[in-house]
């Protein structure tokens, strides 16, 4: 029997990952969060295609750090609904926070990288820092 394909990993389908692993609680490993993704998705993606996206990645390590060695909460949960539905979406935005931080800090890294090495090949920064041209819009093919 062969399997379906599962659809391509679009940026709203990666911002969907992401939103999940922002919100996850308890035991995180790829097959919980691929199940969780099939749930949401109807489609079942593989660990290995997950991993060939480095926000994806990163967010999985750095939620997963988190995640490791804490323990579950002793105080009761608020009873107001409400409250609890807010409390859930603080937490969900500090773990946005934290994952964005460490990406933040890994494009900083590589743009450092990127940097040096143009300056090792004579781009000042200057060149690299040099406005785009204007894109040829709005004119008809008889001017210039």
């Amino acid at each position: 029997m062969k399997k379906d394909r599962a659809q391509n990993l679009t940026a709203e389908r990666i911002a969907l990952v992401l939103d999940t692993l922002d919100g996850w609680a308890g035991k995180l490993t790829w097959d919980l969060l691929l199940d969780a993704v099939k749930e949401s998705t109807g489609s079942r993606y593989s660990r290995f295609t997950f991993a060939e996206y480095p926000e994806i990645a990163n967010a999985f390590s750095l939620k997963k750090d988190a995640l490791r060695g804490t323990l579950p909460r002793t105080r009761g949960e608020p009873r107001d609904e409400r409250l609890r539905a807010a409390l859930e979406q603080a937490e969900r935005y500090k773990a946005k926070a934290k994952r964005l931080e460490a990406e933040n800090q890994l494009l900083t890294e590589q743009f450092v990288t990127w940097a040096l090495n143009a300056e090792r090949k004579g781009v000042t920064m200057d060149m690299l820092n040099a406005p785009l041209p204007k894109p040829k819009r709005d004119r008809s093919k008889g001017e210039d």
